[in-house]
């Protein structure tokens, strides 16, 4: 038996729907007509229902009530449970281990808690102290690097430096 490790997509449902008990299509909705979650990433529906359906396997969310459709069906409007809202809260401050994942998950987790009145000043310092180690890394990587890898490594470096840079755009706004 596998166990069930929510995706990036997992997480931004299960936060909208902690900020309010909503059905699928709203949900999709909402992540084609949030600019800010637009800039992040690009949705279809049938992923928001699968993400709804591995939500609720997994016991993070819950059917309260249908409420019927623009065109006759019915829709299941989902709500957290109390494991789903200390998921969500949990994902939500908790820093991305590495900067690849940058770029989707943690401009995500921004977008969601400011949508939230969350500051992010605190998830910036955490999530700058740990970039800044891969900083370091990358620095000493490219100083070593043979020069048929120059230009990755330096591509790396500049990179985390951007990111690390936006970091404290966000602690001292």
């Amino acid at each position: 038996m596998r166990l069930y490790t929510p995706s990036v997509l997992d997480h931004i449902v299960l936060a909208l729907i902690n900020e309010k008990p909503q059905h699928g299509f709203a949900i999709a909705k909402e992540l084609s007509a949030d600019e800010s979650l637009v800039a992040v990433l690009n949705v279809r529906r049938p992923l928001v229902y699968r993400s709804i359906n591995s939500l609720e396997a997994a016991g993070l969310i819950r059917p309260t009530k249908t409420e019927a459709g623009r065109q006759g069906s019915e829709r299941t409007v989902y709500s957290p449970t109390t494991s789903g809202k200390s998921t969500s809260k949990a994902w939500l401050d908790s820093i991305v281990e590495h900067p690849r994942d940058a770029r989707i998950e943690l401009l995500a987790k921004f977008v969601l808690r400011d949508r939230a009145n969350l500051s992010n000043v605190g998830l910036a310092r955490r999530q700058r102290k740990l970039f800044a180690e891969f900083a370091q890394d990358f620095k000493t990587k490219e100083q070593n690097a043979a020069p048929n890898s120059k230009l990755v490594s330096r591509w790396r470096f500049e990179s985390i430096q951007a990111m690390i840079r936006l970091l404290d755009s966000v602690i001292s706004a």
